[in-house]
This record gives C-alpha cells, structure tokens and sequence, in this order.
C-alpha cells in the first residue's frame, strides 16, 4: 500500500512577513484552529525549500551536485556539476532562507501560537509536527552545509550540533505524539553521526510499525508550489534539461504528470531507508548473512512499490547539431567502469508509454546479493548502488558523496559571525577532479556500449568506507 503523507496546497499563512495588507499577523494566528493552519504553512514551506519552483531549486541543485544528474544546457544550476561551491550561488542562499524560515516558523508555532492563539492544540499531534519541522530544519542543515547558524544573527554551528538539535526536537515530537516519521527522523539522524545502536533501534521501530512507510512533500501544478524537479527532468523534454547517468536511467523520470493538478511528490522519508540502515550497520559488524537478509527484505519492498508510464516520446537526447549523445535504446548496455562487466536493461527506449519506479528502484538482483561471500569492500560497493538507486531524485546522494554547501553570501554580509571557513564548501579529497567525471562516460555507437568513467560508488566503498565503522 502506498502512504504518503500530503503536504497542503494552500496559501501559507506566513510567520515572518504579512501576505495580505488587510490582514494582519495577529487576526490570522487569532482564527479558529490556529495550530492547524499553522502546520499546514509549516508543510508548504518544507515543499518550497525541496523544490518550490522560483522560490527554492534544491533537489535539482543537490541531485546535479552528485553523479545522479547532468546539467545539459539549462537555467538550472550552471555551476556545481563542475564542483564549483561559490557561495554568492542563489541555490545556496534560498536552500538557507527556506531552512532558515522552516526553523523559525516552526518555533513560532510552539512559542506563540498554541500557547497564545489554540491552547487546545497543545500536547496533540499538532504540536508534534511543528517539533518535528524544527528538527527536521536542523537535519537538513546538518546534512547539507558545511555550518549554518541556528538562530538569527547567531554564530555558524557544526553539523554535529544541528544533528543534536534534530534528535531533541523528534524525541520531543514522539513525546507528545508517537509516529513512525519521528523515529525515522531519528534513525535518519543517528545515522548521519555514526551512532549504530541508535539509528539500528530507531530503523527497528519504523519496520515493526509500517514496513511500507512514506512520507513525502506534495506539489500542485494549479495553486503551487510547483515541482521544480519535476519540471527540470520531465516537463521539459525537449530541451534535454537534466540527463541521468546511463546506468541510472531506468529510474528516470521519477517525477512525472499525475492525474488532475497534483503533481509528483519528493520522498523525504522511507521504509527502503530503515532497511539500508540496518544492512549497513550489519556491514559493520562482519555479518554477511544478516548483511544479505537486509537487502533482500528491501528486494521484496522495492517489487510492491508502484511503477507508472509517462510518455517520453519528446525527450531530447541530440546534440547541438543533432548527433545522439547520450544512449537512447534499451538495445545499450552499461559498465560503471572499464573493468566492471556490461549489464543490459539499464537504458531504456523512450516512448509514450515509459515505465520506471515512482517510489523505488534497483539494478541489483538476488543473485547479486547471494554471490557475495564477505562484508568486504564488494558487499560495501553494491550496498552504496542500491542506496543511490533507491534514493535517486531524492537529494541524499550529496550527503553519502560528502559534498556540503557553504554558507550564502546573504548571510555573510548580514550576520558579522560568519567566519571565512563558513563560506568555503566542502568536496572530498576522494572525489575525482575534474569534477564533471561523476558524470562522463564513453559512448560506443556502433556497439551499443557504455563505459562510466568513475565508478563512484567503488570510490566511496574504497575511500569513505562503513559509516559505523
């Protein structure tokens, strides 16, 4: 069964600014069911920081920073395909300002407007989500920048302190309210810091209480905000916007037209994510039989998730003087390196009718899985695959890659405690320079083969390795 959680499509009644000049801050927070209204602005801000269209590119920005996507010639990001972080880029500073106002939204919420407006709300589910908005403010900053402030004006702070922040704010959530999203967001959390016991017991709970579980921000293609991913790697095909990798174009496009005005929903959160938790802190342990059952348990998960068609038939893959440059028929195979075999099935031919996972998807068989003999540098290598296939579209490659953003320029002319090393990203020492190599492949015409100049995924087994370990 499919859940995701909708995100409301209306006007955000807005906690910083006055929309309407007839209406004022007071007399909107004053209504009836206050807190409900609130947390309804709460979730359309976190839709607009993922992808609101004019008002935050960050999936798209995120997803082109990996190997998952290419810019071909697009308004979308120019620059960090080719690992340029300069922190003047607008991408950076709205990704800041929709985290920045998520947190503070959030806050006012607990501190004003339950208290203040909707007593009734307090200690319900309702209060729940804006603790959990808080704490998903900080998680994200924690994943994403080098350092961020935590407070206006306020000194830049480590991602380890956003991580402890988040894990406050959801355990504070579950307290009040206990929901399976809070203990992803912790499992999510510990993972990000290393610590196994808890991010193993955390993903536990999320399976024994819905193996299927999703939830995700929603989009409206009528009343907005509009998907901005959605539109860069599917609404506008035939100017070739965002190209996926080839061993990665099976899974292209996930964000495709629904019925009537909604659009595709970004995945914020998953049951797959629980099972990769586990497998990888079996990884750690040496255990290759457990290591095995984890990924086949998400085997299974992956094969219930719904698939949809969307027609592709206007999907550029032309040069500038009409030359294919990218494999365009399923009659391809693909190798993630020059000495990895070719696998076919990867590249599919593009028609009205073209079929790719709308949750998630895989490359890896059972075979594959069973043919491993130890929780080596292999099961390591194929484990970070299905993490990047599972999570394709979903802004999390970044994170596994370890690229981080720097602080914006908005904020260094407007906040004096942003240091100089605040404004400097963070790429790896182990991600290959040139930097548009995560995304280069040599294209053999004649005899439909593929060859990916950098397995990055044998990259990050190699160099970045266990994140328990």
């Amino acid at each position: 069964m499919l859940l995701v959680f909708a995100f409301v499509g209306c006007d955000l009644i807005d906690g910083t600014s006055v929309q309407n000049p007839d209406l004022t801050l007071d007399e909107a927070i004053g209504q009836p069911n206050s807190a409900e209204s609130w947390v309804a602005g709460l979730e359309r801000r976190t839709s607009m920081f993922y992808g609101g269209f004019q008002v935050s590119h960050f999936t798209v920005a995120a997803e082109l920073a990996t190997d998952n996507y290419e810019n071909k010639a697009t308004f979308f990001n120019q620059n960090v395909d080719a690992g340029v972080y300069r922190h003047i880029d607008p991408d950076f500073d709205d990704a800041q300002f929709n985290l920045h106002r998520l947190r503070e939204q959030a806050i006012f919420g607990i501190e004003t407007v339950i208290p203040e407006n909707d007593p009734d709300a307090a200690g319900t589910a309702l209060e729940a989500e804006m603790y959990f908005f808080k704490g998903w403010s900080h998680l994200i900053a924690g994943e994403t920048f080098v350092a961020l402030p935590e407070e206006p004006d306020g000194a830049a702070v480590s991602p380890e302190t956003h991580y402890n922040r988040a894990i406050e704010a959801f355990e504070e959530a579950n307290s009040i309210s206990a929901n399976v999203s809070y203990d992803m967001a912790l499992a999510r959390t510990y993972y990000a810091m290393g610590n196994k016991s808890q991010a193993v017991q955390y993903a536990q709970d999320v399976l024994a209480a819905d193996p299927e579980f999703l939830r995700g921000a929603e989009f409206d293609g009528v009343n907005g905000p509009i998907n901005a991913i959605q539109l860069a790697v599917y609404e506008r095909q035939s100017f070739n916007d965002l190209q996926p990798l080839p061993r990665l174009d099976f899974l292209d496009p996930k964000y495709g037209d629904l019925p009537g005005t909604q659009q595709s929903p970004i995945i914020m959160q998953s049951a797959e994510e629980a099972h990769l938790i586990l497998a990888e802190a079996a990884h750690s342990d040496g255990d290759i039989g457990a290591f095995q059952g984890h990924l086949h348990d998400l085997l299974a998960l992956i094969d219930e998730r719904p698939v949809d068609d969307f027609d592709e038939t206007e999907e550029g893959r032309q040069g500038t003087a009409g030359d294919i440059v990218r494999p365009d028929t399923s009659a391809f195979t693909v190798r993630a390196d020059a000495n990895s075999p070719f696998i076919d099935g990867l590249v599919l031919y593009r028609t009205a009718a073209t079929t790719v996972p709308r949750v998630s998807g895989t490359s890896v068989t059972e075979a594959q899985i069973d043919a491993l003999t130890a929780a080596d540098v292999d099961a390591l290598e194929l484990y970070f695959l299905m993490r990047q296939e599972v999570m394709f579209g979903e802004a999390r490659r970044m994170f596994d890659i370890g690229i981080r953003w720097p602080v914006s320029e908005t904020e260094e002319l407007n906040n004096p405690n942003i240091t100089p090393s605040d404004i400097q990203a963070f790429i790896p020492a182990y991600v290959p320079e040139p930097y548009r190599q995560m995304n280069a492949f040599d294209m053999d015409r004649e005899n439909f083969e593929v060859t990916i100049a950098v397995n990055m995924n044998r990259v990050l087994a190699e160099q970045k390795g266990n994140r328990f370990d």
